[in-house]
């Protein structure tokens, strides 16, 4: 941030032996942005994602990234999205059901909820309803360990070109033993979903029957299913439990969100087409969003030298861009600090620049699956705040740990309260989303 302040839209800065670039005018990063496959690639710190993501989305370039982007986005419709809804309402209210059996005065973790929470919803969009999964600690501790290690690899990376890597390091090690569990877990989700005559609508069918059509050695699947389990949940938990913590430190607008979802949903589960009148529940996301956006920093390397702006970069230059150096520039943002939902009204929203805000990125590589996130967090949101009183307790202190997402540091804990003219079983009976159904824009 200090960086961004002092040397404007472009600073050039030196870690290690390179010098890099950080971009904080929203006109360049549009630029660099909607350029991101022609002048810009994933560079080498990328390559150290590839033991645990194997060659899928997240780490490929050029045209078999634009050619793996054509294969998955169609499974990422918002008709099929709607489809999924009645998996992210059972699973939250499950999961409402188990703390409302907890003593009173025992404090939720929230982080640890949220991942466990969006790893069971997650699981059963990519692997199908029938899936007889849950979250477990082991997993949990392996998804922890893959993101601490990955974020140290980088940095010695940075700094010693990569030679410490190669030592037997303790969280080397640790990165290893996480690795293969998680994909024996995968590949024992896949095994199981093709056994099953009834899929339950899992990507995993989906996916898999048009790797065959096309070529499944150049599609990677597999790999694109490892991507989507583990990178999608991630971003999603760190943000529901760092919204959580919003409203927990801001106790009037967790009210003003339940006045809210009973005002929409009365005792009903959500339908996709209450999700655009959850208004003030979107604010409040966004803004949690903007406060503590769970991806901080984009990195890309210039594939040839270019000018931008005013500014010479040299083919193979680190280029960075923050959305949470962005989002907390006070060119653009009033107190940028404070927590305060209404800066998302229309009208506010629409007289900023594009680019001083942008949670799922961007350009060719805007984050695939925003539309799910988004109607999970509002859905998740929006039952909780219906269900619970949501306060802080004594003394909590919580930090930023940028790891590979922007984790809380310690635990989010939160009590809650039933609010006991709700029933959190309130969709037992509920149908599946129609066939037509389709998540309206949110």
């Amino acid at each position: 941030m200090r960086l961004a302040l002092r040397h404007g839209g472009v600073a050039k800065y030196r870690m290690g032996p390179e010098r890099h670039f950080l971009i904080s005018d929203p006109v360049l990063i549009g630029q660099v942005l909607h350029h991101d496959v022609v002048r810009y690639y994933r560079g080498k710190y990328h390559e150290l994602l590839k033991p645990a993501f194997g060659e899928g989305l997240l780490t490929a370039n050029g045209d078999e990234w634009r050619r793996q982007r054509q294969f998955l986005q169609p499974a990422f419709s918002k008709q099929r999205i709607a489809s999924w809804l009645d998996i992210v309402v059972e699973g939250t209210e499950a999961r409402m059901a188990a703390w409302s059996a907890r003593p009173r005065s025992s404090p939720i973790g929230m982080a640890g909820e949220m991942a466990g929470l969006i790893q069971d919803i997650n699981a059963k969009i990519l692997f199908g309803r029938n899936l007889p999964y849950r979250a477990n600690a082991a997993m949990l501790e392996a998804v922890n360990a893959i993101n601490d290690s990955l974020l140290r690899q980088v940095k010695r990376a940075m700094i010693g070109d990569g030679w410490l890597n190669r030592l037997p390091l303790a969280d080397v090690r640790r990165f290893r033993g996480a690795v293969s569990l998680l994909h024996q877990t995968v590949d024992h989700l896949i095994e199981h979903q093709r056994a099953q005559e009834e899929n339950g609508g899992g990507l995993c069918a989906l996916l898999t029957r048009a790797a065959i059509e096309a070529s499944p050695e150049a599609l990677h699947p597999r790999d694109q299913l490892i991507t989507l389990f583990l990178s999608g949940h991630e971003t999603t938990a760190v943000a529901l439990a760092w919204i959580f913590y919003f409203l927990t430190e801001h106790p009037d607008w967790a009210e003003r969100l339940s006045d809210e979802a009973v005002t929409v949903l009365a005792d009903r589960p959500p339908a996709v087409e209450d999700l655009p009148r959850l208004s003030q529940t979107r604010r409040a996301v966004d803004e949690s969003l903007r406060l503590r956006p769970p991806v901080y920093g984009i990195g890309r390397r210039a594939r040839i030298e270019h000018t931008l702006g005013t500014w010479r970069i040299p083919a193979e230059s680190p280029v960075l861009i923050s959305p949470y150096v962005m989002h907390h520039h006070p060119d653009y943002w009033e107190n940028p600090d404070r927590f305060d939902p209404d800066r998302f009204v229309p009208e506010q929203a629409r007289s900023r620049p594009s680019f001083s805000y942008f949670p799922f990125g961007g350009g060719p590589h805007t984050c695939l699956g925003r539309h799910l996130a988004m109607m999970e967090l509002l859905t998740i949101v929006a039952l909780v705040a219906r269900a619970f009183r949501l306060s802080a307790p004594k003394g909590r202190r919580v930090a930023l740990q940028p790891w590979l997402t922007l984790r809380p540091k310690p635990e989010v804990l939160v009590s809650v309260a039933r609010r006991m003219n709700i029933s959190i079983k309130s969709s037992i009976h509920r149908q599946r989303p129609g066939h037509g159904a389709e998540i309206p824009h949110i």
